[in-house]
């Protein structure tokens, strides 16, 4: 390390701004003419990462250079107390409003997080539990932003201590080591971004290249001995500015990240950190004092911009542009509070000694993980919602419920030689036609039942090319359920991409003799702020609907089906007269179109579809009892 210093950087807080402001739109999902603004906000995270990078390396090599020997106490606990008093406050507040928004399955779910957030596992916690980052059952649940402090602190727990081995054992090949690492990681990030995506966005090695990034920036200026001229700079500057907002803008939550393409934004972050300077005509745009005051404070702002969207949405009261606006004040207020009445203090040695912290955070830490296990051993006080056990209005328990059964039920193989083989293929919507037969099998007595669960427009890349298509590529044993089949229901939400693939399927699916049947999409019922038409009432009047209700409900599912649905199909059916193939009608396993009713409850009251048309668990079995009766299964 040649002449290394560090001083204020403002540029550091502008780039917090930006990529805290890009997250929290992203998180409110605002769509504007039919396009969600920054729908590739979620970078600011990537953004965070090199900046964290950036940073520890820079006080540890300070420190390094000044003293000739490192503390590990004095850092774990200047991070304690940068990190740990905002989120305290921000747990134990969420708790005393859980208790009034969260139904108990949610609350539950929510004290686990509260544990695993505290213990900074929470990436794991929430990859275990099967979430997709982005997906509708994440935005209701308060603490999924803390995976990030869960990737963050992992790194500053394992990095420093191989940063100061490095520096004072290796010293010259720091610098080898540091970028073997970054290539590692980022080749590994790479790799799962294809293999198991959801895995990759959470842990920490396919992280670690980004923080590595800022800390290669380091040791990099340390050594840097050329000039540039301002307009040069500025220039520079300006391409990273861009190449930010050009990813926040074109990004999508389907390009698997982190990986190569990831390398974009970064890069942006690279370019401004490299070559700003405060005389620079860009730095009145970077610095100016609404977007310092925003770095800032953007920890505060991180921590309660997701709570609050989430208790919002689990209230039904986020509706658009101007709730959010709202939220966005309010967001905004008490991040400002936080900052200077829980951050700064806690910071400062003055206000409270480091054996205070210390003893304060040990008794602080127990008594959330007490509540929580509290909570958790009580079942969310089911109490407080009356009729709970039986009609449930919880979008997430239902989601796992299903999610149970899938992992439950899996991807079987084929077993009895005298049974007729069914191999269900499609999305989600096939997961519900597989659970509905799967669930009924002692009615099918002469059948075995499988799926694989993929788009439709996969098909031909995966069974015939033996390609990869969206990150899917079938595996050996799929590949054996895909062999042994006897015939194919192909049951999905079909695309436009399903509906041109589908004519190409069935032409190649001769090649293999399969016989095959179609179904048609679910139909698609009223589903506002994540609450059905039933879900309405029972919140409304805190009963299940008497029989007379039932029906008047059943004829309000009947008018709100989406239309839309059925113009693909039409598509649908066309494509099997033309193939003189089976065509199933999804509709016609709720729906009475003579008496224009639909039903959605089941014969003892459950609820069959617990969101716009995918089926619960008791829904499902109910739906498999239809299909029996309705003779799905027959070629004749």
């Amino acid at each position: 390390m040649k002449n290394y210093k560090i001083k204020y950087r403002p540029e550091i807080d502008g780039l917090r701004a930006i990529a805290v402001v890009a997250v929290i739109i992203y998180h409110a999902k605002i769509n504007f003419l039919g396009y969600q603004i920054f729908r590739g906000g979620y970078l600011g995270v990537d953004i965070f990462f090199v900046i964290s990078g950036y940073l520890i390396t820079s006080i540890i090599f300070r420190e390094i250079q000044q003293k000739k020997s490192f503390s590990f106490r004095n850092f774990y606990l200047r991070r304690a107390r940068r990190i740990l008093p905002a989120l305290f406050f921000l747990i134990l507040c969420c708790i005393l409003i859980s208790w009034f928004v969260l139904m108990p399955t949610g609350f539950v779910d929510f004290a686990k997080s509260i544990i695993y957030s505290l213990g900074f596992s929470s990436n794991f916690y929430f990859y275990f539990t099967g979430l997709e980052y982005g997906e509708i059952s994440g935005l209701l649940k308060p603490l999924l932003h803390t995976w990030s402090l869960a990737v963050e602190e992992q790194y500053y727990i394992i990095f420093p201590i191989l940063l100061v081995l490095g520096v004072f054992f290796i010293k010259k090949k720091i610098n080898i080591i540091i970028s073997l690492l970054l290539i590692l990681s980022l080749i590994f990030a790479e790799y799962f971004s294809i293999r198991n995506s959801n895995l990759n966005f959470y842990i920490l090695p396919s992280r670690a290249w980004e923080f590595l990034v800022g800390s290669t920036i380091v040791i990099w200026e340390s050594k840097k001995n050329f000039k540039t001229s301002n307009f040069t700079n500025n220039i520079i500057c300006l391409l990273g500015l861009i190449i930010i907002f050009y990813s926040f803008l074109s990004f999508y939550e389907t390009i698997p990240s982190p990986g190569i393409k990831t390398i974009l934004p970064i890069s942006g972050t690279v370019l401004i950190l490299i070559f700003f300077k405060k005389e620079l005509l860009i730095a009145k745009l970077l610095t100016n004092k609404v977007i310092l005051g925003l770095g800032l404070i953007s920890y505060s702002l991180y921590l309660w911009h997701y709570p609050i969207f989430a208790f919002a949405r689990n209230l039904r009261i986020a509706q658009g542009l101007v709730e959010y606006s709202f939220a966005g004040i309010f967001i905004l207020l008490i991040s400002i509070f936080s900052y200077f009445f829980i951050e700064k203090p806690f910071r400062n040695k003055q206000f409270i000694s480091n054996q205070i912290f210390t003893k304060l955070t040990v008794i602080i830490l127990l008594l959330l993980v007490l509540s929580s296990v509290i909570i958790i051993k009580n079942k969310g006080f089911k109490n407080r919602f009356p009729n709970y056990e039986k009609f449930n209005t919880d979008y997430q328990s239902y989601l796992r419920e299903v999610r149970i059964k899938k992992y439950q039920l899996g991807n079987p193989q084929f077993v009895n030689p005298n049974k007729k083989n069914i191999l269900i293929i499609g999305n989600s919507h096939g997961r519900d036609t597989f659970n509905s037969l799967k669930l009924n099998e002692n009615l099918f007595i002469d059948m075995e039942f499988s799926i694989l669960d993929l788009p439709i427009e996969c098909m031909e890349s995966i069974f015939i090319k033996f390609e990869f298509c969206n990150g899917l590529k079938m595996t050996k044993s799929q590949k054996k359920i895909f062999k042994e089949s006897d015939l194919i229901l192909i049951s999905t939400e079909y695309s436009q991409k399903d509906i041109d693939s589908l004519k190409k399927i069935l032409n190649l699916s001769r090649k293999y003799e399969k016989k095959i049947i179609l179904t048609t999409n679910s139909p698609h019922f009223y589903y506002k702020n994540y609450l059905t038409l039933v879900d309405e009432f029972y919140i409304k009047n805190k009963r299940l609907p008497k029989d007379g209700e039932i029906i008047l409900l059943e004829h309000e599912y009947y008018k709100n089906i989406n239309n839309k649905v059925e113009i693909l199909n039409s598509k649908i059916e066309n494509i099997s007269k033309n193939f003189n193939i089976k065509l199933l009608n999804k509709l016609d396993l709720l729906c009475n179109l003579k008496f224009e009713r639909c039903e959605f409850l089941t014969k003892d009251k459950d609820k069959i579809i617990f969101d716009y048309s995918h089926y619960s668990v008791k829904g499902a079995k109910y739906i498999g009892k239809k299909m029996f009766d309705l003779n799905w299964l027959t070629l004749n």
